[in-house]
């Protein structure tokens, strides 16, 4: 069966082009929050320059056309035998290295809950920073000690403002707990199906695979019917040949 055309997957691995397969498949979901969720790449019968190149990449990022699909550290490389040939599997995570570095820091009283996130991103050695902080910033009146995951001393640290990060390319975002107004709106056009309501105010989206944001406030319509809320879990399935072609965004529903 030959590609369709709207089908393309490209795969970059350290910033450099890998280009020496023909059937691809990206499947895995990313959540709000800081646990690291892994994507599994999988590439039939790839070129061997192509397989050491990634052997020895660090990330990896997957891309439709202009949206990057997905994105994150390298965590294991695989190769499996298969009828077709060889397989070769790759995980990898958007939050592997925040969760992999360890942190042992002192916080001063008087300290608000923006500038110890900053603080505890400078001690993670990882590089990454905070991009905006929404919401309420609170002033700590104790001092505060974090030790151990550098992902779980954030997630600690965003709670005294009753808000959580997620990651993004360019570095940490927070979602306040006050919300978010809508930054996007969805079209009929853009969905596969109706929206499923999967129980405790959540909305299920069917599309074709995008660079959906998570962390986002939405709206979509269909039918006459508009629904909106912020987008906390985002999966993709694609494959570039004839299998899946579809991406979910769940919606914790605000409104209808």
């Amino acid at each position: 069966m030959h590609k369709a055309p709207f089908r393309s997957l490209a795969v970059f691995a350290d910033g450099f082009a890998v280009t020496g397969f023909h059937h691809a498949r990206l499947t895995g979901a990313d959540s709000v929050g800081l646990y690291p969720m892994p994507f599994t790449l999988r590439l039939w019968n790839l070129a061997d320059s192509d397989y050491l190149l990634l052997s020895a990449a660090k990330r990896l990022s997957v891309r439709h056309e202009a949206s990057v699909l997905a994105s994150g550290s390298i965590s294991d490389v695989f190769l499996r035998t298969v009828p077709e040939g060889t397989v070769t599997e790759i995980v990898f995570s958007a939050g592997l290295r925040l969760w992999e570095a360890p942190v042992s820091l002192s916080v001063e009283a008087g300290v608000s809950v923006s500038e110890t996130v900053r603080r505890i991103l400078s001690a993670s050695g990882t590089g990454i920073r905070l991009l905006s902080f929404p919401g309420e910033d609170p002033v700590r009146a104790r001092g505060q000690a974090f030790f151990g995951r550098a992902a779980e001393c954030i997630a600690e640290a965003l709670s005294a403002a009753g808000a959580k990060g997620y990651l993004t390319d360019a570095g940490l975002c927070v979602v306040p707990s006050s919300g978010l107004p809508v930054s996007m709106t969805l079209s009929e056009a853009d969905l596969t199906d109706s929206p499923a309501a999967a129980g405790n105010g959540l909305l299920v989206l069917r599309t074709k695979p995008a660079g959906w944001p998570l962390g986002k406030r939405i709206s979509v319509t269909r039918k006459g019917e508009r629904y909106e809320g912020l987008v906390t879990e985002r999966s993709v399935d694609a494959d570039n040949l004839e299998g899946n072609w579809q991406a979910e965004l769940v919606l914790a529903i605000h409104n209808s």
